[in-house]
């Protein structure tokens, strides 16, 4: 009886421990998941902060002005479009001649 007693107490203190294990264990990946939280908050936070600079850099009025003023440019006049027409077409590809075939025809016909 006495050891059946003991092997209970064993068994108990074993699971206990490993319970104890098990909810630390726990803890540690609810902390990880927490800061994980934390960390995911802060980055879209920074990400809408960029978008927000992104737009008041890109205002269309502040990019002509710093083009006018840094880039001395100035809006396209009529006389430096082109028409469609002044664009050369592309030529197809020439096949190759039938005259290239013939001559090692008879350069072969020579040979023999």
């Amino acid at each position: 009886m006495l050891r059946v007693i003991l092997i209970l107490c064993f068994v108990l203190a074993v699971s206990g421990s490993a319970l104890y294990m098990t909810k630390l264990s726990v803890d540690g990946r609810y902390d990880r998941l927490s800061q994980l939280q934390t960390e995911i908050k802060a980055a879209e936070n920074r990400a809408i902060i960029l978008e927000a600079e992104w737009a008041f850099l890109s205002r269309p009025d502040r990019l002509l002005n710093l083009s006018s003023s840094l880039l001395s440019m100035r809006p396209i006049t009529q006389n430096r479009v082109l028409p469609l027409e002044s664009i050369p077409l592309r030529q197809p590809a020439s096949a190759p001649s039938d005259s290239k075939a013939s001559d090692t025809n008879d350069r072969g016909d020579n040979a023999q």
